[in-house]
């Protein structure tokens, strides 16, 4: 497990999990703020390019403690036995929160948001933390792993009875992402699909350009941390919104409100700032 320092993604302190109650005596560790514990996905490390681009979003917010779980040496290989890993995965790391806990975190702070397979993972870290009496206040899916999660071969996958409040963004359902409305608020950018505004429309497979709308996820969430303002309008589907039959709107990403229920749908641009604000659900 990461910390994150205050001041630079570049100052970052490792603890293993035998050792994660030191956390709480470190002085870049701010009890009275509230803590993101952040999962990457699929054959990803922690100095990869979405892992950095979401710490940073949080550093220059400055209001939150970031943890980063660094799963990379089981989330390699080959996928079934990385989807099989993530139930242990999970349950190592709510083991570790939940000495944290037990020991002065604030469980009313604690906010977990998993990327892809990410986010299967920090739903088995609310659950565990659950059987524990914590009951997790939000957890974000950012284009949950579909493969392999529906049908379920190990795991369940995110839902919304796995924390007071669950958001998921989708970005390429369907694909490398779910097309299944799974938390209390399911936000689909561009219809949730690939391919999203600024990607390119043929790739080839597991490349970075094939990740790309898999990707925009945590982009879109970053910009979100950073102060993008993501507006959409709940609807009952895509093509209701595009014909303007939709009335009530809502913040996808940070800024998401935990009474939110249902489905959104958005416009982004297609590069950064990829947020539209209110032209986003014109």
């Amino acid at each position: 497990m990461t910390l994150v320092h205050s001041q630079s993604v570049k100052n970052q302190i490792s603890l293993r999990f035998k050792n994660i109650t030191l956390l709480l005596d470190n002085p870049e560790f701010d009890l009275q703020k509230p803590t993101v514990f952040y999962i990457h996905g699929y054959v990803e490390i922690a100095s990869d390019a979405s892992v950095l681009c979401v710490m940073d979003a949080y550093v220059k917010r400055g209001d939150y403690n970031i943890l980063v779980l660094d799963w990379a040496n089981l989330a390699f290989g080959n996928y079934l036995n990385v989807v099989v890993n993530i139930k242990k995965v999970g349950k190592e790391s709510g083991k570790a929160l939940g000495k944290l806990l037990k020991n002065g975190l604030s469980v009313e702070g604690l906010h977990l948001v998993g990327h892809s397979a990410g986010a299967h993972v920090a739903a088995v870290v609310a659950r565990v933390l659950k059987k524990n009496n914590f009951t997790v206040p939000r957890l974000t899916g950012l284009d949950p792993a579909y493969p392999g999660f529906y049908p379920a071969i190990d795991t369940p996958p995110i839902g919304s009875k796995d924390a007071v409040f669950v958001d998921i963004i989708h970005t390429d359902s369907g694909k490398y992402g779910t097309p299944f409305s799974t938390g209390h608020a399911d936000f689909w950018p561009n219809d949730g699909k690939s391919t999203q505004p600024g990607c390119p429309p043929v790739t080839l497979i597991l490349t970075n350009e094939n990740f790309c709308s898999h990707w925009r996820s945590w982009q879109y969430w970053a910009e979100s941390v950073t102060g993008g303002s993501f507006v959409a309008r709940k609807c009952t589907n895509y093509n209701a919104f595009l014909k303007g039959n939709c009335s009530e709107t809502a913040h996808m990403g940070l800024l998401a409100k935990p009474e939110l229920r249902g489905n959104f749908y958005l416009r982004t641009a297609a590069n950064e700032p990829f947020a539209l604000g209110e032209t986003g659900f014109i």
